[in-house]
């Protein structure tokens, strides 16, 4: 993907498609040993008694793994200067080998106040299972970046 040399090169309501990845059975089962350590995560037999019905991902996972593969991208290579935090949202489980793709949504760009070399983002994160598109992550990221 072609890097972004400006934050000013983008605005509201701009996308871009970031294509995909897939969370690996044995990745699911180490990040939930070491970081969300919940039986529905961990435990095939636990899982198909939990609210899920099945193994899935835990929801941090899905969003570490978004947050990587925007940076893996390349597009905000040259301008990227930090996170300010994030709303998460997961409406749908994501099972471990599931394909899914990444979108980017400009939701707001504005030129920060106290440092006007610097704008302030707010972007969307939408992950959707590849196979029928079922939302399983939308995050609000606020990120800092270079004018």
């Amino acid at each position: 993907m072609t890097p972004l040399r400006s934050a000013d090169e983008l605005a509201p309501g701009m996308e871009f498609d970031l294509g995909g990845f897939v969370l690996p059975r044995a990745e699911v089962l180490e990040f939930a040993a070491r970081w969300d350590p919940q039986a529905f995560h961990l435990d095939d037999e636990a899982a198909r008694h939990s609210v899920f019905g099945r193994l899935v991902a835990s929801g941090l996972h899905t969003y570490s793994a978004a947050v990587g593969h925007l940076i893996r991208s390349g597009l905000l290579a040259e301008i990227n200067l930090a996170g300010g935090g994030a709303e998460l949202t997961w409406p749908a489980p994501l099972g471990p080998d599931e394909p899914v793709t990444m979108r980017l949504v400009v939701v707001e760009i504005r030129t920060s106040r106290s440092k006007p070399e610097m704008a302030v983002a707010k972007l969307r994160y939408l992950v959707a299972t590849a196979g029928d598109g079922t939302l399983v992550l939308d995050a609000l990221g606020t990120h800092f970046l270079k004018r």
